[in-house]
C-alpha cells in the first residue's frame, strides 16, 4: 500500500509543481518574488518547482491566493 501511495501522491505533488511554474512564469513573476510574497525562500520555490518539495497544505493556498488562482487550478 505504502508504494501505491507514493506514487499516487507523487503524481500530485508533481502536478502542483509544474502548475506553480505556469502560473508564476504567466503572472511574470520571478522565483524571488513569489518567495517573498509567501514567506518562504526562493531556494524553496525553486525545489518545488524541480518537484524537490512537497508543500504544505497551507502553502499551497497561499500560493493560489498569491497567483489569484483557486486551488483546484492546480488540478485542473
Amino acid at each position: 500500500m505504502q508504494d501505491n501511495f507514493e506514487s499516487f501522491s507523487y503524481k500530485y505533488y508533481s502536478i502542483i509543481s509544474e502548475k506553480t511554474k505556469f502560473f508564476r512564469e504567466a503572472k511574470n513573476l520571478s522565483q524571488e518574488a513569489l518567495a517573498e510574497k509567501i514567506d518562504k525562500s526562493r531556494e524553496f520555490i525553486n525545489r518545488l518547482e524541480n518537484k524537490k518539495e512537497k508543500p504544505s497544505l497551507n502553502t499551497i493556498l497561499k500560493l493560489a491566493f498569491v497567483l489569484n488562482i483557486s486551488p483546484s487550478d492546480f488540478f485542473n
